[in-house]
């Protein structure tokens, strides 16, 4: 079980506000709703949801069953297919485009599975097929956690919730402590993750040894350029 089969419906309320609609415009902006899309490391399902009522066919991995079953449960006509990004369960050359939104890419063990579920993503994608990998900026993420004072709660619909964010010397991970107060029980939990942290020379060199192209570089939501100070990096990439 990791963290966000740990966390379930915390989770789904944290990432329900965390720039939702700007994120479906974008991928509305950027990918045609033409063949199949893969939303990968998919979540509850908040992106492909609402796409697929707008006429994408879209298909949605995740390895945790907590949050494919809050999927299931806010859509009850979603594809969902509990996998691993590192041995993805689809045919060669059956997807169009993968999208792979607000960092859900960076929680494996080591730099080398993530090369790997690239290469399986570059597996999967047809000729003309391309990839969208949306991460935190490291720079920025570093430079705004030095910044940060003490951590104060945020109130979400069911619970409570106070976030103690940390990067690592050198800025290889973020790491998150989050507790949680629960309304209705009261009951308090704490949970812990690592995500690692992607200059955008390292994503670039990862995705040409998977076989990509780099096509665009973007800052945030917005489809502005990156810069080292962008809140986001966002990656579009075509398969070679």
């Amino acid at each position: 079980m990791n963290v966000f089969d740990e966390m379930g419906i915390y989770w789904s309320e944290i990432a329900d506000q965390n720039q939702t609609e700007a994120q479906i415009q974008f991928i509305k902006n950027t990918v045609k709703p033409d063949g199949l899309v893969l939303d990968l490391a998919c979540g509850t399902g908040r992106h492909s949801i609402p796409l697929g009522k707008e006429g994408y066919s879209i298909l949605c991995l995740d390895v945790s069953l907590n949050l494919l079953k809050i999927a299931k449960s806010r859509s009850g006509g979603i594809q969902v297919v509990r996998g691993d990004m590192r041995c993805l369960p689809f045919k060669p050359e059956v997807f169009s485009a993968v999208v792979s939104m607000d960092t859900s890419f960076g929680y494996l063990p080591s730099e080398e599975e993530d090369l790997r579920s690239l290469n399986q993503v570059r597996k999967v994608l047809g000729e003309k097929g391309f990839l969208v990998v949306d991460v935190f900026n490291r720079e920025h993420l570093i430079n705004r956690v030095k910044a940060i004072g003490q951590p104060k709660w945020r109130e979400f619909p069911s619970f409570f919730l106070l976030q103690k964010r940390t990067v690592t010397a050198g800025g290889g991970f973020l790491c998150d402590v989050w507790t949680t107060w629960d309304k209705a029980d009261g009951q308090v939990r704490v949970f812990e993750h690592l995500a690692r942290l992607y200059a955008l020379s390292q994503l670039q060199a990862l995705f040409e040894k998977a076989g990509f192209k780099i096509k665009a570089v973007y800052r945030d939501y917005d489809r502005q350029s990156f810069s080292p100070n962008s809140n986001r990096l966002i990656l579009v990439a075509a398969a070679k």
